[in-house]
């Protein structure tokens, strides 16, 4: 953690420049309370820097840059995760034949089946991201776990789904 002289430097550069770099933010992200979150999240990674700080406005301004380039980023792997759950499911075809409603029981049964294959946990996690809507920060707050773990849960269990969905078109 900074000293407190430091601290203090980068508390002054994070204000006076906050109402600019919401703003900015804002257009980037296009949406207000997502910008909220970023600033915030930036503020906690400045306070926890353990970095040697020669120009405050500066350095918070790269905080706060990169860390709306993280968010992001893992929006971008989170909506590709989506996609395979969708894919997973097969959500793609609305056809509603008496075949397609009896094989797409079946896959959820499948579905069903395969989650309680896998450890309480992973399940757990899945199940908040997928069906509840929780965001990795928000699981990783309840397991006191890192998002990248959250992450990694959830991918274990995709590549469990997939190894079943293939199963089943064989």
């Amino acid at each position: 953690m900074v000293d407190k002289p430091t601290l203090l430097r980068l508390l002054g550069a994070f204000a006076g420049h906050r109402p600019a770099l919401e703003a900015a933010l804002r257009r980037q992200l296009r949406n207000t309370a997502v910008a909220a979150d970023v600033m915030q999240e930036s503020w906690l990674k400045l306070r926890g820097t353990d970095a040697t700080v020669e120009n405050a406005d500066a350095y918070v301004r790269r905080v706060v840059r990169n860390t709306a380039t993280d968010h992001v980023r893992k929006e971008r792997r989170r909506a590709a995760i989506d996609a395979e759950v969708r894919d997973l499911l097969w959500l793609v075809d609305d056809e509603c034949s008496p075949e397609r409603i009896l094989m797409g029981r079946q896959a959820l049964a499948a579905v069903a089946a395969a989650l309680e294959e896998m450890p309480e946990r992973s399940r757990v996690i899945f199940t908040m991201s997928r069906f509840e809507g929780k965001t990795h920060r928000e699981i990783a707050d309840r397991f006191g776990i890192t998002e990248q773990a959250v992450f990694y849960h959830i991918r274990r269990v995709l590549e469990h789904l997939a190894v079943i969905r293939e199963n089943m078109l064989d």
